[in-house]
């Protein structure tokens, strides 16, 4: 809607301006002018820009107000002035707010320039604080859309990050769950049955010989059924590992559209470190597709002994990813530093030989030893 309402405003405007008595050559530059007007507002707003740097995506937004500035030069009616109110509701996103008010102000003093000098007028000054009035209304307007937008995408990475967290914490109940039975069947029925099984060994001096070979079977049998029980707890025991595969792809699912293909996820042992990796790997998929564009994630793990390395990769445009590095590690070598952790951000890869244009992320860290 947005673009649609910027593009009728501007045929409006080319519509007017082009109506005024000019000759065929002034109306043939003029004329492309503001269809080179469009073209920049169009690249803008349809996002067609993002696969480039953001320093293109600026020198395409000041390149329209310096092209708006020349043809208000060439423009008797001041029509023209309304493409600045277009052009200032494309710098939220691309300009700080400070960058974005001290471009407004030099914009609207060089306009104020060339108004009085070429119209000589003595309303100059009130004419342009109107069109400047409408200016930051567009860009105040368009501000507010992007903390709104910004402000849904926080929330929605919050409900990730509660979804992954309840199911590590499903796993970690379970696996208390087991080593409370466990516990439980080692020490009632194993005492029991150690006490039965002495008792057995008595009774069995006492019996005469013709009971004696049934009391052995009887003792035979309980020192069986001790040691299944016992095989039992430690086998319950050693069910330790949490899984990430859940946890990931529960945030997976609220990416439609998105693809990660898993090769090998081993179980972690610390609660912690599984919830740290899982807030880390969350965020390197977000930054891949919002950033980066991508639609295709591959994942792997390996461990040895207590090290483990993962490597995330994506199919998205590195010439974006590359602006990823900076809070967003910072923050990710912070959570990884009680357990000896490092992030770090690749711009190139390969997957099954065939060479990827998108960013590589790959985490290494200590699984905490068991107590």
């Amino acid at each position: 809607m947005l673009t649609l309402a910027g593009a009728g405003t501007w045929a409006l405007v080319t519509w007017l301006a082009l109506s005024q008595t000019l000759s065929p050559i002034a109306r043939v530059i003029t004329g492309s002018g503001y269809v080179s007007f469009l073209i920049l507002f169009l690249l803008i707003s349809t996002h067609f820009l993002y696969k480039y740097s953001q320093r293109t995506s600026r020198l395409v937004v000041y390149s329209q107000a310096i092209l708006t500035l020349i043809l208000i030069r060439y423009d008797a009616n001041m029509i023209t002035p309304i493409l600045l109110v277009i052009w200032a509701s494309q710098l939220p996103g691309l300009v700080s707010k400070r960058l974005a008010i001290f471009s407004l102000l030099s914009v609207n003093l060089i306009f104020y320039l060339i108004h009085n000098l070429n119209h000589e007028s003595t309303s100059a000054g009130f004419t342009v604080l109107i069109y400047m009035g409408f200016q930051f209304f567009a860009y105040s307007s368009s501000q507010a859309r992007l903390s709104e937008a910004d402000a849904r995408m926080q929330q929605e990475i919050l409900n990730q990050q509660l979804i992954a967290t309840r199911s590590l914490l499903s796993q970690s109940s379970q696996h208390q769950e087991r080593v409370r039975i466990s516990r439980d069947l080692h020490d009632i029925l194993g005492h029991q049955l150690t006490a039965l099984s002495l008792q057995l060994e008595v009774l069995s001096h006492k019996v005469s010989e013709e009971t004696k070979s049934e009391v052995e079977q009887s003792k035979q049998l309980a020192k069986e059924l001790l040691s299944s029980i016992r095989a039992v707890v430690k086998k319950q025991r050693d069910i330790v590992g949490l899984d990430l595969s859940p946890a990931i792809k529960a945030l997976m699912n609220r990416l439609p559209g998105i693809t990660l293909n898993i090769s090998n996820l081993p179980p972690l042992t610390s609660t912690e470190l599984a919830q740290d990796l899982v807030l880390i790997l969350q965020e390197g998929i977000s930054n891949a597709v919002r950033h980066g564009q991508a639609n295709t994630l591959w994942l792997d793990m390996s461990q040895e002994q207590n090290k483990i390395n993962i490597i995330l990769k994506d199919n998205g445009n590195m010439s974006n990813t590359t602006a990823l590095p900076g809070s967003g590690l910072k923050g990710m070598n912070e959570r990884l530093a009680p357990f000896n952790g490092h992030v770090e951000l690749k711009v190139s890869g390969t997957n099954n030989g065939v060479t990827m244009a998108g960013a590589e992320l790959h985490i290494s860290c200590e699984q905490p030893k068991e107590p």
